[in-house]
Parts: structure tokens; C-alpha cells; sequence
């Protein structure tokens, strides 16, 4: 069983304020982005997945175990790596700027304590993982040691400067709690996930910002909340290091429903809150609140931030409906209207968090039906693409705005029952968000043809009524920017083909400025250099090839070695004949930061070799040995 259907709540009291809404118009291009589709070995749900900086792409799923795949050709192809657990209940995915893959995984089998989270790493692309603990005490409550449960667990991972191994990453296990209503709470590492500190509340100490906003935060999370995911500023950005978590909730006035397992209420603010002191005070914020009666939990919405670390929500909603949309109970919904419809919808922060836009309509005014599963990549700032699914029939809703059980599933002895209904993958990508709710573009991509499922789409988590709704799917798509801003949806197909899939971008890429292009870039050998005959060895292509790109040199012409521990950018010249990396490393065991700049040998002249260095020294001169191949 999915543990993490059963969507639980935390502390506050009451309020609800309804956002302003924004309609972006539809540019459909001519030429639309591509995409192609890869076929995966085995059939998994709610698959989460991650690109490295290098490029790789991870791809796992808690069907079978931590079932993993890793895929080095841009999502063309996959391998299947090691699974970390036997046994899972929820699993998530991340990496940190040296390429380590870190793995979150509910109720595993390392530990005996009830619905606890584990956060395994891998600095072998997969290869083999370690389990990190509760400082360093082997602990059998896992990495949480939640004395409250845990259930929807995400994982983020960065390293912050001055350091720049995977060894001081500082990683972040976020959750909320199973035996509420209590709280989101957060175990942060580091040591690069090998020890986390004890739980760390993230509500009860959300009064760094704005007291008003947090106290409302905290009303309408009294009782039901759905996380949505966590992470960490990258560095460089406006508020390197900041930690964000993000969540969606419910209302008092809804709790006679019931908290945390039913899931019968409409969901319908979107919350987040923020971290500058590494998990210890937070700011809250409330970045959207659709209204009563419009429900955001179909079930997940999905949340990522850009490269300079602006967070983004998005979701499908019944955002334009109103009572006449309810289906009276046990009878036959009324006739299809658009205004009943859920579509698909995006809010965003230009300013890291502290104010909000919204919303902006995403899918087509003319797409008329249902849309679930939103998924969101994000590039530059205000460059995204959102996924989801969508089909032409318009799903019948309860009074509060949720699906009905059974609603898709066709002619049944339920009377309200549609379709059934036949969804496919979609993707919409902007690059003007700047332009606001009333001037940003689409341009949207229907990417399968034939329906990837078939049938309902339940997302009332355990509530689901078995023999009546489907949850073949679990309950979200998840998608990943590569280094060359391409994006990559993962889903499940159960219509077709029975497996895990992953829908890859192959042109219209978006601009993504923080990663670097991908270009052919290895060599190594020696050098004449004008302070001191040197060595050196490079790969900068390894978003071609999946090794991990680097710089090294036993001796860079006056004695001293030194060995890249992280690559910041890679980039070559127009004519395809020099290339510069940067970053920093050490050198004889000091951190320096570098510069690394190697041309190509022509007709008439040598390779050359040019090093400069932090701490003073440079070197630089032609190959006496050895290759450079660029291009």
C-alpha cells in the first residue's frame, strides 16, 4: 500500500482568502516542442525523476522496491541500477552538484520502527547506496526517527559554499506526519546525507516573515495538508542555501469531513515557507487560494524552482466552477459544461519566495475536459514547462469540488459515471511568464496519441473505493530538466504497454543559463608551460557520455597537484576549438577555485594548455604529449 495516500494534516485554526485570477492566452506555435517516448523494463507508479548536473537522468518508482533506472543518452535508453530497499512506501529523487544520487524511501526494511523515511545515497551512479541516520546512532527509526509517523516524504540536495564535496552536501528530508494533526516537519544533513538531525518543525517556527501570514498558514493547515515537495536554493542565486517546502491544504470549515485519510475535502490554498538558517526559523507564505469548492489534490501538485532559485506550483483545478457543477448525490451529473471542467494552472514567485503571481492558465481555453498529474520543470527564470494529462470528458465532482469515485470508469451501475475515459500526456511551455496572467504564451505538445490509461483517475488517496475507482497509476507524474534545458516527463502507461515510460524533449528546449551546453570535451597529456613543464587530464562532455566531468593534474608545472571537485560551467567557443572550464578544487589538499582553458591543435599549431589558479599561480603553454578532442 501507498502510505502516502493517506494525506495527513497539521496545527492552526481558520481562514480563507480567495487570490485574484489571471487567463494567459494560448500561442500555439506552428512547430510545437517534440518529443520522443522511451519504453522502460518494468511497470511502476507515481515514478519520481532527476538529471545531474553531468547530465544523467535517474528515474525510480515504489512499486518494486526502490526500483531505479539510470539512462546516459538523454532518456533514450535505460539501465537498471541497484535497488537500495526491498521494501518501499513512497520513494523521491535528487542529486547534488557532484552528481551523488540521493533516494528517500517510506516504510523500507532497514528499520522496525512504524512509517518511518530512509534517504539513501550513491556516488557510483547507482551502483551501490549507503543509508544515512539520526547522528550517526544506526538508528532503527530510519534517517526521520519521527516519534509522530511519517508519510510523503521529498528529499533536496546542495552543496553550500566554501565547500564543494559531496561530503559537506547539506541534505533535506521533508514530510508530514502520519499520526496527526500535528505538523511538516524536516530532517537536515551536513555531512552529505551520511547523519541528519533530529526532526525539526517547520510550522511551529514559521513566524520569521510575516506573523499575519504565518498565523493564517497555520489556521487552514490545521487539518489536512498534502506535501508537494522540498528544496534548496542553489549557489551563486539571490538566497543560495535557502530551503524551501511546499504543501497545499484544506480548511477548518471542512474538518467534519474528517482529517488526514479521507481526503473528501477540496484542497485549494497552496502554501510554502522558507529557510535561511538551515531548517531552524522559517518565513510562511501563502502563494495561492483558489477558493472553497476548487480543489487542487488531483492529488498532488507539483512544485520545483528555477535556476536562481524562484519556486513554482503547479496544478490542475476546477478553478472557474460553481455549485450548478455538482453532481447531486447518487445521481446523474449535469450536462458538460466548461466552467466544470479541471484545467491546468501555474502560480510562481519572481522574487524567490516572498511575493506570488497567479494564476496563470496553462492548458487551452479550447482544450475542454479534465486535467490531472501536473507536473513543472523550470529553466531561466520565468521559463517552464507544465505536464499533465488530459481527457475530453468533463469528470463529474461532489458538492466541494472532488472527483467522484468511479467517475471516468464508463457505462457502470454508477449512475454518474462518464467515459470511460481516455487520457493522454500533454505538455505546455512558456518562456514569457514575465509578460504576467494576461500577456504569457503557451505553446502546447499533445505527446501521445494513443491513451496511455484508460478509465478512472481516483484521488482520494485509501478512499478510494476498491472495484469502483482506479489507482493503477498511484498518484503523480513527475518531470526533470536536463543541462541543455530539454525536459523529461516520466509516467506510467497501463494502456499499451504496461510499463514505466519517459517522454523526452527534442527541440525547443528551454534556455537554461545555470547548467552548461553539452559539446564533445576530453584529453589529456603534457604541456611546455611558461612557469614549469605541467601535466593535466579533462572530461567536459559528460552529459555525452555519463562520466563525470573533471580536471586534474599530478603536477601543474611547479610541483603542486590539483583535483576539480566541482565543475560550475563548461563552454565552448563558436568555432568549436576552445574550451574553458571553471570551478573548484584542491590543490596540494587547499581549496583554490580555477580556470581551465584548453584549444585544439590545427594544421599549424599545437594544442594549448593554459591554467590559472586562486591562490596566484597560472601556467600556460603547448602540448608536448597527449590529445585534446573538442567539438
Amino acid at each position: 500500500m501507498k502510505l502516502r495516500r493517506l494525506l495527513l494534516a497539521v496545527a492552526g485554526v481558520a481562514s480563507i482568502v480567495v487570490a485574484a485570477i489571471g487567463v494567459s492566452p494560448i500561442s500555439q506555435a506552428a512547430s510545437p516542442p517534440g518529443y520522443s517516448i522511451a519504453t522502460l523494463s518494468k511497470y511502476g507508479g507515481e515514478p519520481s525523476i532527476v538529471s545531474e548536473a553531468a547530465g544523467s537522468l535517474y528515474d525510480s518508482s515504489p512499486s518494486i522496491g526502490t526500483l531505479t533506472y539510470r539512462s546516459t543518452d538523454h532518456g533514450a535508453s535505460w539501465k537498471q541500477v541497484t535497488t537500495a530497499d526491498p521494501s518501499s512506501g513512497d520513494d523521491c529523487l535528487a542529486t547534488d552538484q557532484t552528481g551523488a544520487v540521493y533516494l528517500c524511501n517510506l516504510a523500507g526494511s532497514s528499520e522496525t520502527a512504524p512509517l518511518q523515511a530512509d534517504v539513501f545515497k550513491s556516488t557510483d551512479h547507482g551502483q551501490s547506496w549507503t543509508r544515512g541516520d539520526i547522528m550517526g546512532t544506526g538508528s532503527v527509526c530510519g534517517t526521520s526517527c519521527s516519534p509522530f509517523g511519517v508519510d510523503r516524504d521529498w528529499v533536496a540536495a546542495s552543496i553550500p559554499p566554501p565547500f564543494s564535496d559531496t561530503g559537506h552536501a547539506e541534505v533535506v528530508l521533508m514530510y508530514h506526519d502520519f499520526y496527526g494533526p500535528s505538523e511538516i516537519w524536516v530532517n537536515v544533513s551536513h555531512d552529505g546525507g551520511a547523519h541528519f538531525m533530529p526532526p525539526q518543525p517547520v510550522l511551529l517556527t514559521a513566524f520569521n516573515g510575516d506573523p499575519t501570514t504565518a498565523v493564517k498558514v497555520n489556521a487552514n493547515t490545521f487539518c489536512n495538508t498534502v506535501p508537494a515537495g522540498v528544496a534548496i536554493a542553489p549557489p551563486g542565486t539571490p538566497h543560495a542555501g535557502r530551503i524551501f517546502v511546499a504543501w497545499i491544504a484544506a480548511d477548518p470549515v471542512q474538518n467534519l469531513t474528517g482529517c488526514n485519510v479521507t481526503m473528501l475535502q477540496s484542497f485549494h490554498n497552496l502554501f510554502l515557507s522558507y529557510s535561511d538558517d538551515n531548517g531552524v526559523t522559517w518565513a510562511a507564505q501563502q502563494a495561492f487560494d483558489a477558493g472553497l469548492g476548487h480543489d487542487a489534490s488531483t492529488p498532488f501538485t507539483s512544485f520545483a524552482i528555477d535556476n536562481q532559485g524562484n519556486p513554482y506550483f503547479a496544478f490542475t483545478i476546477n478553478l472557474q466552477s460553481d455549485p450548478t457543477c455538482a453532481t447531486p448525490n447518487g445521481g446523474t451529473p449535469p450536462a458538460p459544461q466548461a466552467k466544470c471542467e479541471y484545467d491546468a494552472y501555474l502560480v510562481w514567485s519572481s522574487d524567490q519566495g516572498s511575493s506570488w503571481s497567479g494564476a496563470y492558465r496553462v492548458s487551452p481555453l479550447g482544450e475542454t475536459g479534465t486535467h490531472q498529474f501536473p507536473t513543472i520543470s523550470a529553466g531561466d527564470p520565468g521559463k517552464v514547462i507544465v505536464g499533465y494529462l488530459r481527457t475530453t470528458f468533463i469528470e463529474p465532482t461532489s458538492p466541494n469540488g472532488k472527483f467522484l469515485p468511479g467517475g471516468c470508469a464508463g457505462p457502470t451501475t454508477i449512475a454518474y459515471a462518464v467515459g470511460p475515459c481516455p487520457w493522454n500526456l500533454y505538455a505546455a511551455e512558456s518562456v514569457n511568464l514575465g509578460a504576467g496572467t494576461s500577456g504569457a504564451t503557451w505553446a502546447v505538445t499533445q505527446i501521445t496519441t494513443t491513451p496511455m490509461h484508460v478509465g478512472d483517475i481516483c484521488n482520494l488517496g485509501i478512499f478510494c473505493t476498491p472495484g469502483i475507482s482506479n489507482r493503477h497509476l498511484l498518484d503523480f507524474n513527475m518531470s526533470a530538466l536536463d543541462p541543455q534545458g530539454c525536459n523529461h516527463i516520466a509516467y506510467a502507461d497501463d494502456n499499451t504497454v504496461n510499463k514505466l515510460r519517459v517522454a523526452n524533449q527534442t527541440s525547443s528546449c528551454l534556455p537554461n543559463s545555470g547548467q552548461h551546453e553539452c559539446h564533445e570535451g576530453d584529453g589529456g597529456g603534457e604541456f611546455r608551460g611558461d612557469h614549469g613543464n605541467g601535466d593535466f587530464n579533462f572530461d567536459g562532455d559528460g552529459c555525452l557520455d555519463g562520466d563525470q566531468d573533471s580536471v586534474d593534474s599530478n603536477d601543474r608545472g611547479d610541483g603542486e597537484d590539483f583535483h576539480a571537485t566541482r565543475i560550475d560551467s563548461i563552454a565552448l567557443n563558436g568555432s568549436g576549438t576552445t574550451e574553458t572550464i571553471s570551478g573548484v578544487g584542491l590543490s596540494g589538499g587547499v581549496p583554490v577555485s580555477f580556470v581551465f582553458v584548453v584549444a585544439q591543435a590545427s594544421a599549424l599549431t599545437p594544442g594549448v594548455v593554459t591554467f590559472t589558479f586562486s591562490d596566484g599561480f597560472s601556467n600556460t603553454g603547448p602540448l608536448t604529449s597527449g590529445t585534446i578532442s573538442l567539438h
